[in-house]
């Protein structure tokens, strides 16, 4: 196989060659490394802090609040509302526990929480559907949708938020 290395080694003064190459390989790396410094995070478990969410339905921590993308861990104890976004789409990864996840439907005593944002009572003919850790649930912007638990029970999730 002939390579950089290869012709290097073959002309006179290869060694020089060389080093200009692991040079130029080195310092792109290090050009290129430091360029995306900024484009990429890494959130250890340890770091993780979970804290109480409105009327104490959840404890949540957002791992990334970006104007295109949102990245929450959630652990929910209790059933919520129905909720619906119109500017997000959810993809949920179920991690641990159980839950029933309704989807669709028509909102029932809908109350806006925010722009783009409702909240419900529950969604007449939403379907039904049992998920449970290593589930992966994609929730369209402005699909209702809306977590149950039964008494005793548990769901932690991962959600990413993003705009369509």
């Amino acid at each position: 196989m002939v390579g950089l290395g290869h012709l290097a080694r073959n002309n006179n003064g290869g060694d020089s060659v060389r080093a200009i190459f692991t040079a130029l390989l080195i310092g792109g790396t290090i050009l290129a490394t430091g360029a995306m410094a900024e484009d990429y995070m890494v959130v250890p478990k340890a770091s993780q802090k979970l804290k109480a969410g409105p009327g104490n339905l959840y404890s949540q921590d957002r791992l990334l609040s970006h104007k295109n993308a949102q990245v929450n861990i959630t652990i929910r104890d209790k059933s919520g509302q129905v909720e619906v976004h119109a500017d997000w789409e959810d993809q949920m990864f179920i991690l641990d526990g159980e839950c029933t996840l309704m989807l669709g439907g028509t909102v029932e005593n809908p109350k806006s929480t925010g722009p783009g944002e409702t909240r419900g009572d529950s969604a007449k003919g939403a379907k039904s559907f049992s998920v449970h850790a290593g589930d992966y649930i994609y929730v369209p912007a402005n699909t209702p949708h809306q977590m149950i638990l039964a008494a005793g029970k548990f769901v932690k999730y991962a959600v990413v938020k993003n705009h369509p």
